[in-house]
């Protein structure tokens, strides 16, 4: 079984999806913050987060046992793929209901390995993983654009490389990050 969590009006085919808005139809009606989710434990073989976990988890507490939920819910190598506004853009700071960002380090807060290997270093950073009793593999990470700059790629004004360097600086280049995730248990 696939979900799409907080599907809004995206409703994806061969996905159960769930949102808490009946408006939007879902498959399965259920407020995400509520947690234990209506699914067994390692029955899912994805989960699709498209614009949903900015605005979960006002309260850490609560955004934690969603972290949690996903993990609970995921098969061993089971994958989670996250679809976020970037935090250096207007997209992200102009919705009141958008709660937290997220970067790669997030993500990577989430890695069991990482933490072991900070953990040995001495790092400050959050040891999430382990706090939280997860472990999730980050595969991939992918920037969408702002049309404006897509614009300029595309009419050979910047590289890519010099466009991920800008987006480093400047507000308002990327739009939105992708995260791909891959749940490991023992």
């Amino acid at each position: 079984m696939k979900l799409n969590i907080g599907c809004g009006f995206r409703k994806m085919d061969g996905y159960v999806n769930v949102d808490a808005f009946p408006d939007c139809n879902p498959d399965i009606l259920h407020d995400l913050e509520k947690t234990p989710w209506p699914f067994e434990a390692d029955s899912i073989t994805e989960i699709v987060a498209t614009h949903v976990l900015e605005h979960l988890g006002a309260d850490k507490n609560v955004f934690f046992n969603i972290i949690k939920e996903i993990y609970r819910v995921l098969a061993d190598g089971g994958i989670f793929k996250v679809a976020v506004p970037h935090y250096m853009h207007q997209n992200y700071y102009s919705d009141p209901t958008h709660v937290r960002t997220f970067t790669k380090r997030t993500f990577e807060m989430l890695d069991m390995d990482k933490n072991r290997q900070w953990m040995k270093t001495g790092s400050n950073v959050t040891m999430l993983a382990a706090m939280l009793k997860v472990d999730f593999e980050l595969l991939s990470v992918t920037q969408t654009y702002d049309d404006l700059w897509t614009k300029k790629l595309i009419d050979g004004e910047v590289t890519r490389a010099e466009l991920r360097e800008i987006a480093k600086k400047q507000w308002n280049v990327v739009t939105e990050v992708g995260f791909t995730l891959k749940a490991r248990k023992p």
